[in-house]
């Protein structure tokens, strides 16, 4: 047991884990009778883990504080050596040490959603649970085809997808592209779940970010005298150059952006209340049906609401900011609450319910979204945030 143990850790620290030997790992973890060989195996991982620096100090510290805040009544024992509390003991002295900074690292990083804790009877009396990047796998980005067929992205490692019409495609270093088309005007649609994001090149060169919970149609060849895609969601575009053949972007609601080479980005949930398009490089033209375009330069923003509802404009945009998710990162620096909330149930997949009137919170600084939720939270409860977590699922804004 121990050595198949020790097998899966090294795996899940090669980056090989397949989600079948997660499964084992986590029936593995929750088998109390196995308890004398899983906690070497971890404590070894732990110092592996503290020897090439996966985690700082202050995380560490945050995931122990994550499980305290659980288990109230419980101490916090300082190493006499280090001078750091790096284990929780219960005061029963036939009780042995447990070591929680393993524990709480190795089910934040590997995705166990639950972690049993044993007493000398060898019963649970207790469960840590998190919501971890690993569990947002739940959904896939998807290819959709012109006869409705779809493809799971997510699945292809680097190789290539033959579609219908002999159209041929790749997937290099997690970037989707068409390597071949066909003869027939064919559009396919790319569409992301909540908690992903995916990177596509189309047919004439244009490089594509899609935000999490957003998509992109359009045509496998571009043909005729415009190039017309339509979009949902958020998504950053890098426009390939051809000044004779405009490039369109249709936006739900009515707005529509016309660009003839450029970097921007466009913001259209359903659940903002503006669509926003923002230029990093280049001029682009923003219009709303029933209402005059804008021309837009460098660092500006165009607000869409409503139809002929005039296109509105805004100087000296913080842009870095704006695309920062492309980076994997979450900009909250002047973000008001409410918005920050919008974004993090995108991204980790969560229902937000503000128990009475959402508090005025303006956020600031910025988060990995590599990060798991459990660290996020704790993030936001350093700015004065009340919140309680039900389900694993539904996060609750206390007044």
């Amino acid at each position: 047991m121990n050595s198949r143990l020790q097998y899966l850790l090294e795996r899940w620290s090669d980056d090989r884990f397949t989600e079948a030997e997660r499964r084992e790992l986590i029936d593995m973890l929750q088998s109390a009778s196995t308890e004398q060989e899983i906690i070497p195996a971890l404590e070894d991982m732990w110092e592996k883990i503290q020897d090439e620096g996966l985690f700082s100090e202050a995380q560490q510290q945050t995931m122990i504080k994550n499980i305290l805040d659980r288990y109230p009544g419980r101490e916090f024992p300082v190493d006499k050596e280090t001078g750091k509390g790096m284990h929780v003991a219960h005061r029963n002295s036939f009780i042995r040490k447990w070591s929680w900074a393993v524990a709480s690292s190795v089910a934040l990083i590997i995705g166990v959603g639950t972690y049993y804790l044993y007493h000398k009877a060898e019963t649970p009396i207790g469960v840590v649970q998190s919501i971890t990047n690993g569990q947002q796998g739940e959904s896939s980005v998807l290819l959709t085809l012109s006869d409705g067929s779809q493809v799971l992205l997510d699945t292809v490692k680097n190789g290539r997808i033959t579609l219908q019409g002999g159209t041929v495609a790749k997937v290099t270093n997690g970037v989707f592209e068409y390597e071949r088309t066909g003869s027939e005007v064919q559009y396919n649609t790319v569409s992301t779940p909540k908690g992903k994001q995916f990177q596509l090149r189309l047919s004439d060169g244009t490089s594509v970010w899609l935000n999490a919970e957003s998509s992109i149609k359009y045509p496998v060849v571009f043909t005729g005298k415009e190039r017309l895609i339509s979009v949902t969601g958020e998504v950053y575009m890098e426009v390939a150059q051809n000044p004779s053949i405009p490039f369109r972007v249709a936006v739900s609601g009515g707005t529509s952006v016309e660009v003839l080479g450029t970097s921007f980005n466009v913001n259209a949930y359903k659940n903002e209340q503006s669509v926003r398009t923002t230029l990093l490089d280049g001029a682009i033209r923003v219009a709303m049906k029933g209402a005059a375009y804008k021309l837009l330069k460098p660092g500006q923003q165009a607000l869409t609401t409503t139809v002929n509802r005039p296109v509105q404009v805004f100087d000296d945009v913080n842009a870095v900011s704006v695309v920062a998710w492309k980076n994997g990162v979450f900009d909250f620096n002047d973000v008001p609450l409410e918005e920050a909330m919008r974004q993090l149930a995108r991204w980790y997949d969560i229902e937000v319910i503000y128990q009475q009137t959402i508090p005025k919170i303006q956020l600031g600084g910025t988060i990995k979204r590599s990060l798991p939720f459990t660290d996020v939270l704790y993030f936001l409860s350093n700015v004065g945030l009340h919140y309680k977590l039900e389900g694993n699922r539904t996060l609750i804004i206390l007044p």
